[in-house]
């Protein structure tokens, strides 16, 4: 096993053991699931020795909880980093229907899961979202007052939307399965961001702004 001395003390700031571990474990994690990871595919993936695992972490369901804290939160703080309005946070998150799923993607997934039955797990995933929330304030803001979201919607019904459409397609990928026309789904998008508002739209190359409809489907 590779020997590498953390600038640090174990567990403290700036140890690197211990987010090579994080890294290794959050990768096994998302290839071999929660209950299909054993502490040695860890040790073997960061290049470690079981030492370096023990002496930071309690046991292996600890060291995979403390991934799914340190890279679904993070993601979660970075989540509205590249977004200017509501509308973008959906946009940017259901254009792909098909394809493999990234580490982080898979991981993500699988905390979804887990948090059925492992209430920490459940709790990581609360400070994820609390996280997320946080970043995206400042566009709630914002689309109350130009009108992105109309005034008789509930702002936080629509982000609740947004995560359903995003896990859902989380879930989608990861089956396999086969997706719809691009083209016709990038449509429907469209329609249904058009919807929350007066001047909601999708830029998508190639397409035009989206029409806003009332809740009844007619143009404004």
């Amino acid at each position: 096993m590779t020997s590498v001395s953390p600038s640090g003390p174990p567990d403290g700031p700036g140890d690197l053991l211990r987010e090579q571990l994080l890294r290794a474990a959050a990768a096994v994690f998302a290839r071999q699931g929660y209950d299909g990871t054993k502490i040695m595919d860890v040790v073997r993936e960061a290049g470690l020795s079981t030492g370096a695992v023990y002496g930071r972490f309690r046991s292996k369901n600890d060291l995979l909880r403390e991934a799914i804290i340190s890279r679904t939160s993070g993601a979660a703080r970075h989540a509205a980093d590249d977004v200017e309005r509501v509308a973008d946070i959906i946009s940017a998150g259901v254009r792909d229907v098909e394809g493999p799923l990234t580490d982080g993607e898979a991981l993500r997934l699988e905390a979804y899961v887990t948090a059925r039955r492992d209430p920490e797990v459940a709790e990581a995933l609360a400070d994820s979202h609390r996280a997320w929330r946080a970043a995206i304030d400042p566009l709630v803001e914002a689309a109350r007052v130009d009108g992105t979201v109309d005034p008789d919607l509930d702002p936080e019904a629509v982000l609740f939307l947004v995560r359903i459409l995003h896990l859902g397609l989380l879930l989608h990928r990861g089956s396999g399965l086969p997706g719809p026309d691009t083209g016709a789904w990038e449509a429907l998008v469209r329609r249904l961001v058009a919807s929350f508002g007066r001047e909601a739209r999708v830029d998508q190359p190639g397409t035009e702004p989206a029409t806003a409809t009332d809740h009844t489907g007619s143009d404004r």
